[in-house]
C-alpha cells in the first residue's frame, strides 16, 4: 500500500497524508510562543461558582505578572554546619 495516496480525512479520496502543527500564542500582547518557551497562568476564584481562567503567556508577559514564586515541593534542604 502507498502512504503518500492515503487519504488525510474518512471519506476524502486522493488526499495526501498531512502533519498538523499546534501554534501557542501569547493572550497578552498576541506574539507566537516558541516551543519551550513561555507559561501557563491558571486564575483560582475564593468562590468556586465563578470557576477558574488560564492564560498562555510568553516569557516577557510571564515575568512581567504580579505574584511571588511558590515554594517546590519535597524534602527541605539540610543546614551546613560551620
Amino acid at each position: 500500500m502507498r502512504l503518500d495516496w492515503l487519504p488525510c480525512f474518512p471519506g476524502e479520496k486522493g488526499g495526501r497524508i498531512v502533519a498538523r502543527k499546534t501554534v501557542l500564542v501569547c493572550d497578552n500582547c498576541g506574539n507566537e510562543i516558541d516551543e519551550g518557551k513561555g507559561a501557563s497562568m491558571r486564575i483560582n476564584y475564593s468562590d468556586a461558582r465563578r470557576g477558574s481562567k488560564q492564560a498562555d503567556l510568553c516569557d516577557n508577559c510571564a515575568g512581567g505578572m504580579p505574584g511571588h514564586a511558590a515554594a517546590r515541593r519535597g524534602r527541605r534542604p539540610k543546614s551546613v554546619a560551620a
